[in-house]
């Protein structure tokens, strides 16, 4: 009898359709099991299924996600009202902002131009365009796969009038002297952007700067 075959699989969904795994099966490579991958995104309601690995180590931090079922990895997801989306194998979604997203899209921020120095696929962009009601935003993304989500999202949105996406770096394609809000949404720490975001503000009335950053805080009891 053939030794047992040692498995351990943890799933997350991303879309009714699509599930993403993490997967060891000892000694035996993932992708012979193409009636077995099948099997469980059935199981799942799925038609789709993708494997997770670690991030890689370029400038956009892309996900290393392989496709093992199915040949599209676009997926959409929805918050607060808000369609996102993505494509698996190029982009990540990160779920960690929800409560900075729903504070965005309270903001009153209707007759104002905004500029998102780090757009992504539109975390935030969305929400100044969808809830906040901004007048324009000024969208500043350098990695293109995100870049194309976001295109792509503001159209399912139906708010891509009212937005421009530069395509770069921000210090080199971010206008100057046209907002009245900045939002530096990026961690750990957005400080590299500070200065073009001062630049980026009116300057006869100048604005506000939404500043992002990883901190440690220290508790003390009394």
């Amino acid at each position: 009898m053939d030794a047992p075959m040692e498995l351990s699989l943890k799933w997350r969904e991303i879309q009714a359709k699509v599930h993403q795994q993490s997967c060891d099966i000892e000694g035996l490579p993932c992708e012979r099991f193409e009636c077995f991958w099948r099997l469980i995104a059935e199981s799942l309601g799925g038609s789709r299924l993708a494997r997770k690995g670690n991030i890689q180590n370029d400038p956009y931090r892309s996900p290393r996600v392989e496709l093992l079922l199915g040949n599209d990895g676009w997926v959409e997801h929805t918050d607060n009202g808000i369609r996102y989306s993505f494509e698996v194998t190029r982009c990540m979604f990160s779920r960690g902002n929800i409560r900075e997203k729903l504070r965005v899209a309270g903001m009153d921020c209707e007759g104002e131009t905004v500029v998102d120095l780090y757009a992504g696929i539109g975390y935030f962009t969305l929400p100044f365009l969808v809830h906040g009601k901004a007048a324009e935003v000024h969208a500043c993304e350098w990695n293109p796969a995100a870049v194309e989500a976001l295109q792509r999202n503001l159209q399912i949105n139906r708010v891509q009038k009212r937005c421009t996406v530069y395509h770069g770096d921000n210090r080199e394609v971010c206008p100057r002297g046209v907002a009245d809000r900045v939002n530096l949404g990026l961690i750990p720490s957005s400080r590299d952007g500070w200065p073009v975001a001062c630049a980026a503000l009116r300057p006869t009335t100048g604005g506000i700067l939404h500043i992002h950053e990883n901190i440690v805080v220290d508790v003390f009891t009394m």
